[in-house]
């Protein structure tokens, strides 16, 4: 007997959810490939004596880029619609999250920890 294991794609509201629960809303979904693409061009342009230095320094380029791009979307004036039933005003704004944190905060992280191997490799 064939036990076939499936995990279905769910789409809710603006987040995605694959197969695996890689989740975000917007365009949180360049965060992990603005730190892939970092990691690659760092790889490409170093040479052998900088290497050990090569994932540090494209950590902290991940991080700005995304924090810079996070503050920019992120900080976009959103849309006022009113209810005309209620009078209520409501603001539609999109927010660039991955794992349910926005990216600018994840501009931070990297950025952290990659000053952080650069002071391990430094002491």
């Amino acid at each position: 007997m064939e036990i076939s294991r499936k995990t279905p794609e769910i789409e809710v509201g603006n987040n995605l959810i694959l197969n695996e629960m890689i989740v975000w809303s917007g365009r949180g979904i360049l965060t992990p490939l603005i730190l892939l693409v970092a990691l690659f061009l760092s790889i490409s342009l170093s040479s052998d004596a900088v290497a050990v230095y090569t994932f540090p320094f494209s950590l902290i380029f991940a991080g700005v880029a995304n924090w810079y791009l996070g503050k920019k979307w992120n900080n976009k004036e959103g849309r006022i619609m009113v209810d005309e039933a209620t009078g209520e005003r409501v603001e539609f704004k999109s927010n660039h999250t991955l794992f349910w944190i926005k990216m600018e905060y994840w501009g931070v992280i990297f950025s952290a920890i990659g000053v952080i191997q650069l002071i391990t490799i430094f002491v």
